[in-house]
């Protein structure tokens, strides 16, 4: 029974006034909804508190391979219904898998919310388990999988996992690997499906728009909104700092990534961590990108990044660049890194935390963007999401915090790297 009730007093701050002066609560914020009168578009998903990172050994790749499968048949339609009917909503219909998370999205118009609801409903819960799908689907992954080992961007996106993580849950391929995909039929995909997908308690959905509030409880009878939500337990994962060397023949670029330890996404630093990546080199006037891209030429682009889990997290960098480039770049990302801790300068914060308001603002602005945007909050941290309270705490981030989180975190020690390129193009100095 979905946990949608209708009450006329003591709402939370976050029901919506009906025409018929009905309130709605949302029990257990198993459901999210954000009513917005006038909208022409609406945003609904269902996110599923379990990842690639829950999956079993045995079962690497299931989550994976049961999203493929949602959005393939579901619901009694055939692959070409479906697909005219994703197609006939004109927005957006998406399913993905991340290392905690799978979900289902679909973007359309608000006159079309009974139709979005249908395929959310049925994709959640009814998708195709028939042998023909799943070989299909695991053709499809196994195709999936090759792209990304020809991928050297892909493949040391993985490795520098491995280096910072070393055999954790959370460093594991989402694709799973040719063994277990190949051991996955359509029985042990059903009951992964059932038993972790679709347990009581293990599923958020998230609405958006000018929406019917009486149409979207009747819709959503059925799905197992329960108690609360949770996910399954991970352990804290062990820094390793390794180094990982993947020689690629004859390529014409060296693809590099070091990473830092930092917070998990829970922790109250998590938010000076993206300002510390961002003056490091997220954005156009960050250090590293004005130096290497600016002023030396040395890479196309060079980044940093933030990769908060929930029991655990890194700062990352990237950059890809000509073998013969190699050695400079290595050096100066890594005076930059040793510097910044020590000189980062009140504007720099001030640019830093204007730009994460202003994206903030932006994207709750959105549809899309306030759906994944509370569903975040209520997995990461147990609360509803609100853009005012969110930018009082990025607005009251302090240059000394952000230099002692900086100090905190940029430990050239306890570097991670990966580095996928030709033999020969990197010194033995980089890879100790």
């Amino acid at each position: 029974m979905v946990l949608v009730r209708k009450y006329m007093k003591g709402c939370s701050t976050n029901s919506r006034v009906l025409p018929s002066a009905a309130m709605w609560s949302i029990d257990f914020d198993s459901v999210l909804v954000h009513r917005r009168p006038g909208c022409r578009t609406v945003s609904l998903g269902v996110w599923f508190a379990h990842g690639a990172a829950h999956d079993p050994s045995l079962l690497a790749g299931a989550t994976h391979l049961v999203e493929h499968l949602t959005l393939r048949r579901c619901g009694g339609r055939d692959r070409r219904s479906l697909a005219e009917l994703m197609d006939r909503l004109g927005g957006e219909v998406d399913a993905w898998t991340s290392s905690e998370t799978m979900g289902l999205a679909v973007q359309t118009t608000a006159d079309a919310l009974p139709e979005a609801l249908g395929i959310l409903k049925d994709a959640a819960l009814e998708p195709s388990f028939a042998p023909e799908d799943v070989d299909l689907e695991r053709q499809v992954a196994l195709a999936e999988l090759e792209l990304m080992r020809d991928d050297p961007s892909e493949r040391v996106g993985e490795a520098i996992l491995k280096a910072a993580w070393g055999d954790h849950p959370l460093a594991a391929p989402i694709i799973g690997t040719r063994e277990t995909l190949e051991n996955l039929g359509p029985r042990e995909l059903e009951i992964h499906h059932q038993d972790s997908l679709l347990r009581h308690g293990g599923m958020l959905l998230a609405v958006v728009g000018d929406v019917d509030m009486d149409q979207v409880g009747r819709e959503l009878e059925g799905l197992p909104l329960g108690p609360g939500v949770k996910r399954p337990p991970l352990e804290e994962p062990k820094w390793v700092g390794g180094r990982l060397r993947l020689d690629r023949g004859a390529a014409d670029q060296v693809h590099v990534r070091q990473a830092f330890p930092a917070v998990s996404i829970r922790d109250p630093l998590a938010p000076t961590v993206a300002v510390v990546s961002r003056i490091l080199g997220s954005g156009h006037s960050s250090r590293l990108f004005q130096r290497l891209r600016e002023d030396e030429g040395l890479t196309y682009d060079i980044w940093s990044d933030t990769m908060l889990r929930s029991v655990g997290g890194m700062l990352e960098v990237g950059w890809a660049c000509s073998p013969d480039r190699f050695s400079t770049a290595w050096a100066m990302v890594e005076e930059e890194i040793l510097r910044l801790p020590g000189d980062i300068s009140d504007r720099e914060v001030e640019v830093a935390v204007q730009g994460m308001v202003r994206g903030l603002q932006m994207e709750a602005e959105t549809v899309a963007g306030t759906a994944s945007l509370d569903v975040a909050e209520v997995l990461e941290r147990g609360r509803r999401f609100d853009i005012n309270s969110v930018v009082e705490e990025i607005s009251s981030i302090t240059p000394e915090k952000v230099r002692e989180v900086a100090r905190m975190i940029l430990k050239p020690e306890a570097m991670a790297s990966a580095v996928c390129g030709p033999e020969g193009s990197w010194d033995a100095r980089t890879m100790v």
